[in-house]
């Protein structure tokens, strides 16, 4: 199993955070993860995010099964032909803090990809990191 995990303070209500997160529509203003996305927010429901393979390159989407979506955690899971193969559980955290709100990003990576994928997911860790100062920055603009 590998796991990433990145926390971000930030000036914003956690109602406020939610909003943008969950607002799909406005990916592409801001996320330097996914571009875009559809779907229902309910556990069970299916979403479709999508996401640039490669700077200027083509897009994929993948579709996801929400897990929770409750205001302040949103976790779903997405496989590749199955948990053997490949697995990732993504989720997003919203605690109340003393400036505002913490955000925790974690996604947990299990199947016989996952070590064959390390340059990938290592890569990936950082557009994590990057999607949490994103939305730090669209949920503080003035």
């Amino acid at each position: 199993m590998r796991e990433i995990t990145a926390s971000i303070d930030i000036a914003a209500s956690p109602e406020h955070i939610w909003n943008t997160l969950t607002d799909f529509s406005g990916y592409s203003e801001w996320n330097p993860m996914f571009i875009g996305g559809s779907g229902e927010l309910v556990p069970g429901g299916k979403l479709a995010l999508r996401m640039p393979v490669t700077p200027g390159g083509r897009a994929m989407t993948f579709t996801t099964t929400v897990l929770v979506a409750d205001g302040r955690l949103l976790r779903w899971r997405g496989r590749l032909i199955g948990p053997a193969v490949f697995e990732a559980v993504h989720e997003f955290a919203l605690a109340p803090h003393e400036t505002g709100t913490r955000l925790t990003q974690r996604e947990a990576l299990v199947g016989a990809l996952v070590p064959v994928a390390a340059p990938m997911i290592n890569k990936y860790e950082q557009v994590v990191i990057r999607l949490n100062e994103a939305l730090r920055n669209r949920c503080q603009m003035g």
